[in-house]
């Protein structure tokens, strides 16, 4: 799990004990693991030399792989969280902070990347306003996505998108509205395909 505010990723063994696992985390937040038990992280960067990116660590020798830090030639903001579906391929939401520049994609966005490394924006604005939590159904038939704008009328709910084989979603429906409630956080699924 991460610990945003002192840029570390820790761990707690079944057996309580806990340590940490990555001093220099470069501020991650949501984390999970992929088929062959890499971990998947979304990392604000540190506000010089490392841009915010996505990152893949090979458990067995450490080595942190760079997985998206652009999309068309512009940085990315603050990705947030993440999931993989069926096929491998990984989608993570990212969100412009206050302090963006005109390097950056300016945008809040859900991003695929395929296994092959191309990266789609799959939703923007306006049809999103601030993606937080994202979470793919085990059937890799839906797409879950929490939103947690703080603005007053703003979409505070978990969507549900129709994921179709190719990766991209329509049929777009509100699956729980907060509103006026603050909304949730991180999201995950069940084998049952319960949502928690």
């Amino acid at each position: 799990f991460t610990d945003l505010g002192n840029s570390r990723i820790m761990r707690l063994g079944t057996d309580g004990a806990l340590s940490t696992f990555r001093e220099q985390s470069y501020r991650a937040n949501g984390l999970i693991f992929d088929s062959e038990w890499r971990l998947l992280a979304c990392e604000g960067g540190d506000g010089d030399t490392v841009l915010p990116r996505v990152t893949r660590t090979n458990m067995e020798t450490g080595e942190v792989e760079v997985v998206a830090d652009a999309f068309e030639g512009k940085q990315l903001h603050q990705p947030n969280d993440l999931t993989i579906d069926g096929q491998g391929r990984i989608y993570f939401t990212d969100r412009p902070g206050q302090n963006s520049s005109p390097d950056q994609t300016g945008v809040h966005g859900v991003y695929r990347v395929d296994t092959d490394g191309a990266i789609s924006r799959i939703l923007t604005e306006p049809d999103i306003e601030r993606p937080n939590g994202i979470v793919i159904a085990p059937d890799d038939a839906t797409l879950y996505l929490l939103e947690t704008a703080q603005q007053e009328g703003g979409a505070r709910m978990i969507r549900a998108y129709d994921l179709a084989p190719d990766g991209t979603v329509d049929n777009m429906r509100v699956f729980h509205d907060f509103y006026p409630g603050r909304s949730g956080d991180g999201m995950t699924v069940d084998s049952a395909g319960n949502l928690w």
